[in-house]
């Protein structure tokens, strides 16, 4: 029987334009993925080695903001759950100690190893810092509140003072806040940092006095005071102390009492010219306290760290793709600063091969290759960016850096 044309009861007509099948989007990624595949375990063996060398090259293309800070939140959330935190923080220590020049200027650059130990003193000692923070700053605030209803603030630079300003009336509410506020610091320190993070600074006076002797306190003070309190004591909404960013003249009296305090740590008094001199008596005064509180913060029994079920470790369903987006869509800028440690790492060749297998072996593959030879040699099928809904990592904002 012969078929009806097309478009009378037969078939319908075939289409003008042949559609070519679309690529079957990925699984979108869980979690529990990292316990149960191998290729997850494999990426995080290469790139969280404990030498550091690819990622540092990754750190060199992570920009310091807001979507820098988010991806490194990330990263530090799949080393705690890969079981290598304490390998990891380890091994930032060591290099921060191997690559200082000299004492002093240790913690004074923001890189790669620096970044990471205060994002973890962040998470691990957030505890710490309400117990011996927040109620200070609380009864600053208040202090600074009641002084602004007269006209009156707790600035002690005669240039910045207010008509109903006092001088000595400041300097004296200014060695108060400063004294609780030692004090507190002091309490909670004796009562216990707590294991993991003693250890970071048992570990980084011990080195630190290796290379530098008599630098040990000095430097722990770097990294306890400078860039651990203080950052909190300034900006306090940053590490959940407060709801809300303080006020201008609440932010000015907070940076007063955290330059006091740096300077404590450092044993080193201001100038006689300058109008933070007033706060020199108390320097010279808790100097001891302090050497104290730098002692008790970097000794214990030993070393070694408390260790919590990894499975237990909360990771977000962005953090592998963001990851890995950043890996295959800088891929190259990583492989150049990797190049630079070539000549001291020679390990390194064979390294950066494994992350592009690991890496593609979690993506898709393209049919095209790059077109730009590898210094490390051959390298696979271009990989193409992990899909997810949200787009190429450094898309989002703008935050990529690179």
């Amino acid at each position: 029987k012969p078929r009806p044309p097309p478009g009378k009861g037969g078939p319908p007509p075939p289409p003008a334009v042949s559609f070519v099948g679309l690529r079957t989007k990925q699984k979108e990624f869980s979690p529990e993925d990292l316990d149960n595949d191998f290729k997850y375990q494999n990426l995080f063996e290469v790139l969280f080695s404990p030498e550091l060398h690819l990622l540092s090259a990754m750190f060199e293309v992570m920009a310091e903001d807001a979507a820098g800070d988010r991806l490194l939140a990330a990263v530090l959330r799949l080393i705690d759950r890969s079981a290598r935190t304490e390998v990891i923080i380890k091994a930032c220590v060591e290099m921060e100690v191997a690559n200082t020049l000299d004492a002093p200027t240790m913690f004074r650059r923001s890189n790669m190893s620096l970044r990471i130990l205060r994002m973890h003193l962040a998470k691990v000692g957030s505890q710490f810092l309400e117990d011996s923070l927040r109620a200070v700053i609380f009864r600053l605030k208040d202090e600074v509140d009641r002084k602004r209803a007269s006209g009156c603030t707790m600035e002690i630079d005669p240039t910045l003072m207010t008509e109903q300003d006092n001088l000595q009336s400041n300097v004296k509410d200014l060695v108060f806040f400063c004294g609780c506020l030692l004090d507190e610091i002091r309490q909670k320190v004796s009562a216990g940092l707590g294991n993991n993070i003693t250890a970071i600074f048992m570990q980084l006076r011990t080195l630190s006095e290796a290379r530098f002797p008599n630098s040990g306190l000095g430097v722990v003070a770097g990294l306890l005071i400078h860039r651990f309190l203080a950052p909190a004591i300034v900006e306090p909404h940053l590490f959940g102390l407060t709801d809300i960013a303080p006020d201008p003249t609440l932010e000015r009296a907070l940076k007063l009492v955290a330059t006091v305090l740096k300077a404590l740590a450092s044993n080193e008094e201001f100038p006689r010219d300058s109008p933070m001199s007033a706060m020199n008596t108390f320097i010279s005064t808790n100097h001891r306290v302090m050497q104290q509180l730098l002692k008790t913060a970097s000794s214990g029994k030993d070393d070694s760290w408390d260790h919590s079920d990894p499975k237990k470790v909360e990771v977000l369903p962005k953090d592998v793709p963001d990851l890995l987006r950043l890996v295959v869509n800088k891929m190259e800028i990583i492989e150049r600063h990797a190049y630079l440690q070539e000549q001291q790492h020679e390990e390194l060749r064979g390294s950066f091969l494994r992350l592009r297998a690991a890496v593609a072996d979690l993506t898709y593959s393209a049919s095209y290759s790059s077109g730009v030879g590898s210094r490390y040699g051959a390298a696979p099928m271009a990989p193409l960016p992990y899909e997810t809904d949200e787009g190429a990592w450094d898309e989002q904002g703008q935050g990529g850096g690179g």
